[in-house]
């Protein structure tokens, strides 16, 4: 039984590397496209809708499985949430979407208005897991 219990874990570690690697690997693939070969979105919406597909995926299922702990995702929010901002202002901003004040402003405010439902979705998700186990725990 111990040695089935190894096996799963490492087969757990190795998919979750995996996973590591090819969201790196998209994600350096989405911005060799954008910014090297200066290619329209249009050109690679499948490879970008791939990507967002499997992490959003990620995110939610953490968090209506309640793999996400509070503190290691309160550590984690505190870099996450900035460097989201900031790479969605350089975006806009090497697309030649950000020429005034206002335009940063509105980005910025949109940015977090999307970064605060999805938040709240994802709360919504944890808690509902929490109000579960604690009703199969009694």
């Amino acid at each position: 039984m111990i040695r089935e219990e190894r096996i799963h874990k490492t087969k757990h570690q190795i998919t979750s590397r995996a996973f590591g690697i090819w969201y790196l690997l998209l994600l350096a693939a989405l911005l060799y496209r954008q910014f090297y070969l200066r290619q329209d979105p249009k050109e690679y919406w499948d490879i970008a809708l791939i990507f967002f597909i499997g992490a959003l995926y990620v995110s939610i299922a953490g968090f209506a499985k309640g793999a996400v702990y509070e503190t290691t995702f309160a550590r984690q929010l505190k870099w996450t949430v900035p460097a989201i901002l900031i790479s969605i202002i350089a975006l806009n901003y090497f697309q030649g979407k950000l020429d005034t004040i206002a335009d940063l402003l509105e980005i910025l405010i949109s940015a977090l208005i999307g970064l605060a439902s999805i938040g709240l979705v994802f709360y919504f998700l944890y808690r509902r897991w929490e109000k579960k186990i604690d009703l199969e725990d009694s």
